[in-house]
């Protein structure tokens, strides 16, 4: 069987909060699901970040519905992970990758992966296949995303002389070695017992190996910030196509909805280079979608922002969607140097007291627990046992 791993979508993101930039998302989204149906893949897993928020606007559910109704009639499962983006901030609302298993048609053809139900097993010639993974756990629930994991791993048989296993973890999460925040779990903390981990979450696209464990990181499918412009220039989406029978992996690349154009050049080559770029511009049209450019200009002929921002106008004028420009210049170094603070010289203890003058000693010791959650719990409890006795209930008026 052939599984089809998708990275971070954000259905409803409007980049800049340009619709244009949210129906690109829906147009590469459905051509993604037709390139999949076309591989004949049986099972298509989504890394999290299906949504770009968890109260998604309506054509993002729709399209979503639509797709998923197509995996159902060719035969296709989904298995999902819940992204950050996707967990609503209120418990009580409902996830929105929860809406697609409302739908009878698709309810049984749709697996959402979490702590509560964890695997996924199906056996196909003899080789178990084991799909695994738990929704996005920030920082302050690491422990529990370790202890997760290792949940997972005491569940599923190791390989033995009689039975074939393929083991593979989906998460959406950072990892220390492709994104060293200190709060990040490692590679050395997720058991090895997986021969693929598909990380999403982090929108790089980036694979390493970890004993006999292949970790990749197939990105996001579109280009949604300009970090991802300077180190993604790739213009396609990516699926990875994993073949469960010889555990060998291949990358489908679809080409993106609109072509994204990244220069970076000095301010008195600027004549120059804004004439080879009206000439890309035109060229770089796909189906009637203008490009979106992002410049960065070193100003080094200090001949200041007002200019090069009126040079660039005239020569991308009607040729573009978005022009996004960072410039370096004396101008703007001076104005962040009379701005600049040091927080070396802000004084939290200070700032807390202003804002909250009755409870600041306990505000502050709840800043110094903030990441021991049971320190800040009992934190917590200080602070509303000394609101209640300083509360005075109001007598309502007699009638």
């Amino acid at each position: 069987m052939k599984l089809a791993i998708i990275g971070d979508v954000h259905l409803g993101k409007a980049q800049k909060g340009l619709s244009e930039r949210e129906d690109d998302i829906y147009e590469l989204f459905s051509k993604i699901s037709e390139q999949v149906i076309e591989e004949k893949a049986g099972i298509v897993c989504f890394l999290g970040d299906l949504f770009d928020s968890s109260h998604p606007p309506v054509k993002a559910i729709s399209v979503a519905m639509n797709v998923f109704e197509n995996f159902a009639k060719n035969n296709i499962k989904v298995i999902l992970i819940a992204g950050n983006h996707d967990i609503p901030s209120i418990k009580t609302r409902m996830c929105p990758i929860e809406l697609p298993k409302m739908n009878e048609n698709m309810n049984n053809n749709i697996i959402e992966l979490s702590v509560q139900n964890q695997v996924f097993k199906f056996n196909e010639n003899n080789i178990n296949v084991h799909i695994c993974g738990v929704e996005y756990h920030p920082p302050e629930k690491r422990q529990s995303l370790i202890k997760a994991l290792e949940n997972i791993s005491s569940s599923i048989s190791l390989k033995s002389d009689s039975e074939k296993n393929l083991n593979i973890l989906l998460l959406h999460q950072g990892l220390k070695e492709f994104s060293p925040a200190e709060e990040e779990i490692s590679l050395t903390e997720i058991p090895n017992v997986f021969d693929f981990i598909f990380v999403g979450h982090l929108h790089l696209r980036m694979e390493k190996s970890h004993g006999r464990t292949h970790i990749i990181l197939p990105g996001s499918i579109e280009i949604g910030s300009v970090s991802e412009v300077v180190k993604q220039m790739h213009n396609k989406a990516r699926v990875i196509i994993v073949n469960t029978e010889t555990g060998m992996y291949e990358k489908v690349e679809i080409l993106l909805s609109r072509k994204f154009i990244h220069k970076k050049f000095q301010s008195s080559a600027i004549d120059y280079e804004l004439k080879n770029l009206a000439g890309e511009l035109e060229k770089s049209v796909v189906d009637r979608k203008l490009p979106w450019v992002y410049l960065e200009i070193e100003d080094d002929a200090k001949i200041g922002n007002s200019l090069i921002n009126e040079k660039i106008a005239r020569a991308t004028e009607g040729k573009v969607l978005f022009v996004q420009k960072e410039i370096n210049s004396e101008e703007i170094n001076e104005r962040e140097k009379n701005t600049e603070i040091s927080f070396k010289d802000v004084n939290i203890r200070d700032i807390i007291r202003g804002y909250f003058p009755k409870y600041n000693e306990e505000v502050y010791e709840l800043y110094e627990k903030r990441k021991d959650i049971s320190g800040a719990k009992e934190v917590m409890e200080k602070i509303y046992e000394k609101f209640k006795n300083n509360y005075v209930r109001q007598k309502l008026p007699e009638m």
